[in-house]
């Protein structure tokens, strides 16, 4: 190689270098200003209470009050073959009530006795104080979760034992199981993880709608009515909601940044040397990031918090996705989509409210010899207050007819559809959007 082809590579070698070092003097400057800045904005959100520790979000749960240790039990006791599924299926059809075959019913039973053991343990896990599952030292993202769909199966065989005793006359332990079922969900809803609180509404849905079948025509004490009713509060699950927002932030959001922003591993985000080599990199835009999905978190916090119809930030939100910045690559896998968890919730509290008030008609029919003629007739003895439509803010319809009656929220259409529910979701095509709870109405 030539004199002049050596100086050539050497000036090269000599820009290489000082674009490196340019580069890296850059970073260097970016990261201390970006850290500065993310610094003085935590200390900020903690000073006016926005941001707390996942510690404080989880009340101190020992083994003998922590029914996550009795779910874990029942996930590998749990004995479902591919038919028993589709058998168990019409328990969660939210628009009708399937009536079982004479065989349908001895299948189902084999179904019910041969997992006997895990529907007494999930209803001993019912009467626990807390629901914590898996390692909470482990990174939240690598955190293990419940099976949810064997959460589903379970409750599904929990309430087809219910449907038997009830066929049985045996209403009264019917209705009971149906409960634990209830508080069951109630437990592992207030674990702030986002994924529990969905999939526990998830499953209250279902167990509500099958509490309509198992109570419909049936005569019930004032104080299993009071009971129930109790375990229906539609505000205890927004509260929930909020909960499980600041839960998803601080024990999610907020613990994989500061883990990453150490330079720590993630299975399937940054596992290999070159996720750490780019996440060094990048550390800068990571703490930029921080504060961008800390504000949007912040947003979702404070809307979680509203009544579906004074929500406006969820309205301005519904059907929009957050559009990231291209250079934000974990805010796609920590952000969740807030309009669609807080219409989830909603409708939650559309179903519950209709069944709280639909209990609160049969106290009044017991009492009274009729149904109410409307919902205000039931302020103040039977309900504290006329309760209003979450979607609408209007008072819930209400029709009653001779023996019966049905009482419904008008679901996120806004259109009357005379009560009628549907699972299926807009995208097929428009859909029967009422929430209904009946009493002898065909």
């Amino acid at each position: 190689m030539g004199v002049k082809a050596k100086k050539v590579l050497a000036s090269i070698a000599l820009i290489v270098l000082i674009i490196i070092s340019s580069g890296l003097v850059l970073r260097a400057i970016f990261n201390y200003i970006n850290g500065q800045k993310l610094e003085r904005y935590l200390a900020d959100m903690k000073a006016r209470g926005q941001l707390v520790e996942l510690s404080s979000l989880l009340p101190p749960c020992p083994d003998e009050e922590n029914a996550a240790l009795l779910w874990k039990a029942v996930e590998s006791l749990l004995i479902l073959e591919s038919n028993d599924k589709s058998l168990l299926a019409p328990v969660s059809e939210i628009s009708g009530w399937k009536e079982f075959s004479s065989d349908e019913k001895n299948k189902l039973e084999t179904i019910v006795e041969k997992n006997r053991k895990a529907i007494d343990l999930l209803i001993e896990a019912s009467t626990r104080r807390c629901f914590q599952y898996g390692n909470l030292v482990k990174p939240a993202i690598e955190r293990d979760i419940p099976n949810f769909s064997l959460m589903i199966q379970a409750n599904r065989v929990l309430i087809i034992d219910a449907l038997l005793k009830a066929e049985k006359g045996r209403t009264d332990e019917a209705i009971e199981e149906i409960l634990h079922g209830l508080q069951f969900a109630r437990l592992y809803a207030q674990s702030p993880m986002l994924i529990n609180f969905l999939g526990s509404m998830a499953n209250t849905m279902m167990l509500v709608h099958n509490l309509n079948r198992l109570v419909n025509g049936r005569e019930l004490p004032a104080e299993t009515a009071a009971k129930i009713m109790k375990l229906l509060d539609p505000e205890w699950w927004r509260k929930a909601m909020v909960n499980a927002f600041r839960g998803g932030y601080a024990g999610f959001a907020l613990e994989t940044y500061n883990y990453v922003l150490k330079g720590e591993t993630i299975s399937g985000v940054s596992s290999g040397w070159l996720d750490k080599v780019f996440y060094w990199i990048i550390r800068p835009v990571l703490k930029s990031e921080v504060i961008w999905v800390s504000r949007h978190y912040q947003e979702m916090i404070e809307s979680a918090g509203e009544p579906f119809y004074r929500n406006e930030k969820a309205r301005q939100w519904q059907g929009q996705k957050i559009k990231v910045p291209a250079q934000y690559r974990l805010a796609r896998l920590l952000l969740p989509n807030l309009y669609t968890i807080i219409l989830r919730e909603a409708t939650l509290e559309a179903y519950l409210e209709a069944a709280r008030t639909g209990m609160a008609c049969k106290v009044y029919q017991r009492q009274h010899g009729k149904y109410p003629d409307n919902i205000s007739d039931l302020v103040p003895d039977f309900l504290p207050a006329e309760p209003l439509d979450p979607f609408t803010g209007q008072p819930l319809v209400y029709k009653a007819k001779g023996d019966g009656f049905i009482v419904y929220s008008l679901g996120s259409n806004k259109k009357d559809d005379g009560g009628r529910m549907s699972m299926m979701t807009h995208a097929v095509m428009e859909k029967d959007d009422d929430w209904s709870w009946k009493e002898n109405w065909k």
